[in-house]
């Protein structure tokens, strides 16, 4: 392996983020949130796009979960290969809800979401 810049240290990606986070919603069934489909993830800009606001209990069950500043990345191809991933931002009540083709990685601390798409590592 090569040397790494000094100040650097190597970890595995387990050590930098959780990867898909149990579901944790704080919030009353009427509430919105943003829902995602896998067509509203732009592999291009790896932004969200066209996310839908519904009401928590409409998709509370049978969806991913993910929350404000996570990353959600297709884990299912053709949309891996395409590069579908984006950072969540801007969801409504912090909370959104997509495909369950998405993995979702939630940082710690340690490495910008932005980091962790495809459109900055790639």
């Amino acid at each position: 392996m090569n040397e790494l810049p000094k100040g650097w240290a190597q970890v595995t990606f387990e050590d930098v983020v959780e990867i898909n986070p149990r579901k944790s919603v704080d919030l009353e069934p009427d509430d919105n949130v943003t829902f995602v489909p896998m067509a509203a993830v732009n592999e291009i800009s790896g932004t969200i796009v066209n996310g839908v606001s519904r009401p928590l209990r409409e998709v509370n069950k049978g969806f991913t979960q993910f929350a404000e500043d996570d990353v959600i990345f297709a884990k299912i191809t053709p949309s891996m290969e395409n590069g579908k991933s984006a950072v969540a931002t801007d969801l409504e009540n912090g909370i959104g809800f997509g495909s369950t083709e998405f993995h979702v990685f939630r940082s710690y601390g340690a490495v910008l979401p932005k980091c962790l798409t495809r459109k900055e590592v790639g």
